[in-house]
């Protein structure tokens, strides 16, 4: 797990991978999409403004906060994090209440999905668990483009998550593949 920083400090949670550097615990990002209707038609702001709240919670930092405490509607201690047997990834989190920024439906369905894979993978929804917030993802532009990812610059071709089309590294590597078929 790392930060991450946007525009105006927005302080964010993503995942990382490393060859050499190894955690105890296992990371995943649990993403709720929003489909906004009419006449909303601001969803990066909506977001960025779910961000900002989480972060004002942090006092800029980010949110860390139990499983067991959420289910129990209460806030995660600094003290009770401590005697935790999960430890952090990220060192520098704060304990707190990811719900009292959280919107309702996404929390719903964070936990709705926690539970069900909990049936799966038997410990998932367990007292302990963290959960770190926020963690945005922008996906709302998407750049136009033809078949040859030709955009309306000449010369300029968009690929990947850049491209607003893909949603990670399979995908991504693919439009590098057709991209490089159609360079030769």
């Amino acid at each position: 797990m790392a930060q991450e920083n946007y525009d105006n400090g927005l302080a964010v949670v993503n995942g990382h991978s490393y060859k050499e550097l190894k955690s105890e615990n296992t990371n995943l990002a649990i993403l709720c999409s929003n489909n906004f209707s009419v006449p909303f038609n601001q969803p990066i702001a909506y977001a960025q403004k779910v961000g900002e709240l989480t972060n004002m919670l942090a006092n800029g930092q980010l949110l860390v906060q139990r499983f067991g405490d959420i289910l129990d509607g209460k806030r995660t201690w600094q003290k009770e994090l401590d005697r935790s047997n999960v430890r952090p990834t990220l060192p520098d989190v704060v304990a707190g209440d990811i719900t009292a920024a959280m919107p309702y439906r996404a929390m719903i369905n964070i936990i709705n999905f926690i539970k069900a894979m909990d049936q799966v993978v038997p410990g998932f929804a367990a007292y302990e668990t963290l959960l770190y917030s926020p963690e945005l993802k922008f996906y709302s532009n998407r750049i136009r483009m033809d078949k040859d990812f030709n955009t309306n610059v000449p010369g300029l071709h968009c690929l990947g998550d850049s491209s607003g089309w893909t949603r990670g590294l399979m995908m991504s590597s693919v439009m590098g593949v057709l991209m490089g078929r159609e360079l030769v």
